[in-house]
């Protein structure tokens, strides 16, 4: 039997599990107008045609559905010009010393470019897993998958962005900066 919710229960639910489904969104879409387009049609789909069970049953169901609407936003709409956003300054600590805020701020966005070339389905979990911080299960349940797949896929998905980080290593030190931004001590 499908579950009844009111209008009362849809914003709360919207207020309580919308900003971490509009991060998981955005972690794979790369975008946030499109994340929020994401997000708002899993809660239209849930308005229109709740799932079976309990209201417990809501949290994962919309994450699936959120991981879902994302990958087939991507197949539909094979666009790799965009970053990741799911970066941000809080990294950036204003007490670091200049050089590793550089540091950091350099390995920031080799990752984002990394992210950025790796195949959908592989940027898809390793958001869902580092990002996301999602279980292995709560992974199964959104992908439909058995745990045995996830856990090769991501180990795959690793092994891809190990790839792609030192490939993007190697050519920024194949291709160094006309000026260094660090002045050499000694």
């Amino acid at each position: 039997m499908p579950l009844a919710l009111t209008e009362h229960d849809l914003g709360r639910l919207m207020r309580d599990l919308g900003p971490r489904l509009l991060a998981l969104s955005r972690g794979i879409c790369r975008d946030t107008s499109v994340a929020e387009d994401v997000v708002q049609e899993a809660f239209v789909k849930l308005w229109n045609k709740p799932p079976d069970g309990p209201e417990q049953v809501v949290p994962s169901w919309l994450k699936r559905v959120v991981v879902n609407l994302s990958i087939n936003h991507l197949r539909r709409r094979k666009n790799t010009e965009m970053l990741p956003e799911y970066s941000d300054d809080r990294n950036l600590r204003h007490d670091r010393r200049p050089e590793q805020a550089v540091d950091l701020s350099d390995n920031m966005a080799r990752l984002e470019r990394a992210m950025s070339r790796l195949p959908d389905d592989k940027r898809a979990i390793l958001v869902m897993k580092v990002f996301d911080e999602m279980s292995y299960d709560e992974i199964a349940a959104a992908l439909e998958v058995p745990i045995g797949t996830v856990m090769s896929r991501l180990n795959r998905a690793r092994a891809s962005l190990r790839d792609e980080m030192e490939a993007d290593l190697k050519h920024a030190e194949a291709d160094p900066l006309v000026f260094p931004l660090r002045r050499k001590q000694g």
